[in-house]
């Protein structure tokens, strides 16, 4: 189940703000929980992987990552590893890109009306991958490759050199990703989106 929610970070400075991001996204967690599994987080230990990704210590069974980006915090339960990954769309910088994709993504970028956009798409994929393998920033994001038809609306597909499925959805202004290590049932149906 994804879920998403728009907040207001009005006047905020910095630090405030990432505080905020922080806690509105726990809040999100913790309601999307409650609402999936009748279970309050509260009274559940967070600990982390060794890369930092974090999990419930009573409910190893509860998968979930969580991702912000300007005004949007964004969350996703699973049964299985997942990870999610929402991006405010921006300009691009082509170094980037150069560095970051193989020669079919690259064309997919410059070929694209939207270039921003899709690059984008392609940064927020791999992220929420690498999030789902629980590994963060430790691992080359020029190591996981995605083949895209499409750079608007819903995509969903298969890893191209690795395991796993994704789906991406255009938020107008947003574009948010989610990496699946199983493919189950669940994997794409909708939670609330705000």
């Amino acid at each position: 189940m994804i879920y998403t929610r728009k907040f207001d970070y009005t006047g905020k400075v910095r630090g405030e703000r990432k505080k905020a991001e922080t806690a509105n996204g726990r809040t999100l967690l913790r309601e999307a929980v409650m609402k999936e599994y009748g279970v309050d987080t509260g009274t559940l230990t967070t600990e982390y992987g060794e890369y930092g990704k974090p999990y419930f210590k009573e409910r190893p069974d509860i998968h979930f990552s969580i991702s912000h980006s300007g005004e949007y915090a964004a969350i996703v339960l699973s049964d299985s590893e997942v990870g999610i990954d929402i991006q405010q769309v921006r300009e691009i910088k082509p170094k980037l890109v150069e560095k970051l994709c193989d020669e079919t993504e690259r064309r997919y970028v410059y070929e694209s009306v939207d270039k921003d956009k899709a690059f984008i798409t392609l940064w927020a994929l791999k992220e929420s991958y690498i999030k789902a393998i629980g590994r963060g920033m430790s691992f080359p994001m020029d190591e996981i490759n995605f083949r895209l038809d499409s750079s608007c609306g819903e995509i969903q597909g298969e890893i191209s050199n690795r395991e796993g499925s994704y789906t991406v959805r255009d938020m107008g202004g947003y574009v948010l990703a989610v990496c699946f290590m199983q493919i189950s049932e669940q994997r794409f149906s909708k939670g609330e989106y705000v």
